[in-house]
């Protein structure tokens, strides 16, 4: 049986019934919530591993708690739900730290996989954030309060705010592939898709100089798809 707690946030009552059932019958533990001031209460004081987020709640929208819990529950991933299936929608859910969406309507199996693919990305991102608040690598831990580097050999290394933005982001998601695209989003706030710019690559030569050959070698270049953290080198 799986142990992890779905909240599921959908102020469409046959939906939100169906949802529950199903994440039920997959083996998860389920809260529900009717809209996104409940939403907000439940987040804030049970322990939630995923939120399922519909864009358009009464009191509080999705993409309004996407916001609240960028700075209330960080390590919380977050699915949202959307009706419209445009791009806007989608890039505005991401760019506000959405993990994933699903546009409505949507099959039942394709929903549990995604969220399934969240989960999986999710352990280590939130075993990191447990640390103190200092998301550790070889030879040194990025520490958050001073927006910088901390070396195993007392060494402090100063950062770009985007260099040590673009770093969090990847201790934040290790072991997997984050596109280009995605970079743009989370750590520039670029929405411009079709915009070539080489400023992920530079940014990223420039850390990799700055954090030593240990850590620099945990990143991975994979051709045609974006840069990994690799946890295991």
């Amino acid at each position: 049986m799986n142990t992890r707690c779905i909240l599921v946030a959908e102020d469409d009552e046959p939906i939100r019934r169906a949802l529950a059932d199903a994440l039920t019958g997959a083996g998860y533990r389920v809260l529900a919530a009717a809209d996104g001031r409940e939403a907000l209460e439940l987040l804030l004081s049970r322990d939630v591993d995923l939120a399922l987020l519909d864009v358009n709640m009464p009191h509080i929208s999705g993409f309004k708690l996407l916001k609240v819990m960028a700075g209330e529950c960080p390590g919380v991933p977050s699915i949202i739900l959307t009706a419209h299936g445009e791009e806007q929608d989608r890039v505005k859910g991401l760019t506000l730290g959405a993990d994933d969406y699903v546009v409505k309507p949507f099959s039942i199996a394709e929903l549990l996989a995604r969220i399934a693919a969240v989960l999986r990305r999710s352990p280590g991102r939130v075993h990191v954030e447990s640390q103190g608040g200092q998301l550790s690598f070889p030879q040194g831990c990025l520490v958050p309060e001073t927006r910088g580097v901390s070396m195993q050999d007392g060494s402090v290394v100063n950062l770009s705010d985007k260099e040590f933005d673009l770093f969090r982001y990847f201790l934040m998601h290790p072991g997997r592939v984050i596109s280009q695209e995605e970079l743009l989003l989370r750590v520039w706030g670029n929405h411009s898709h079709g915009t070539q710019t080489r400023i992920v690559a530079v940014t990223l030569t420039r850390l990799k100089e700055k954090i030593g050959p240990a850590a620099a070698a945990c990143f991975s270049n994979v051709r045609g798809r974006g840069y990994m953290w690799k946890v295991d080198v």
